[in-house]
């Protein structure tokens, strides 16, 4: 899975974050939708089952911070802050639709230890 991403750090740019063709394919869907410029916000912070959690915002452009990491796949933008970031790098930002939900998801993060079974907490690697 190719991804660019673009900061102002290149250690950053560099393979911060992947994006699935499902994750790229539900975002630029979503934009369109929406009929205006959107970006996916993809967070940690304490809480969960397992002392971390993911959170997903949708939001605009004029919400980035200038430290932000902008990762871009084929214009699905995700945007991840810098401490996030130390829990996501390597990381892939998935979308799965099940009978009873859909949403985006992390998957294969491999700074977690372990996860919870409703795939949103995780327990960080020291």
């Amino acid at each position: 899975v190719a991804t660019t991403a673009t900061t102002s750090a290149r250690a950053d740019r560099v393979h911060a974050i992947k994006l699935s063709d499902a994750c790229v394919r539900r975002i630029r869907q979503l934009a369109e939708e929406d009929g205006a410029e959107r970006r996916l916000r993809v967070s940690v912070e304490a809480g969960g089952c397992s002392g971390y959690q993911y959170k997903f915002e949708w939001e605009s452009p004029d919400d980035a911070e200038d430290s932000d990491v902008v990762v871009d796949r084929d214009g699905a933008i995700v945007v991840v802050d810098r401490v996030s970031l130390e829990f996501l790098r390597g990381a892939t930002v998935d979308f799965t639709e099940e009978l009873i939900r859909s949403s985006f998801t992390i998957v294969d993060n491999p700074n977690s230890e372990s996860g919870c079974g409703c795939g949103s907490s995780f327990n960080a690697k020291e």
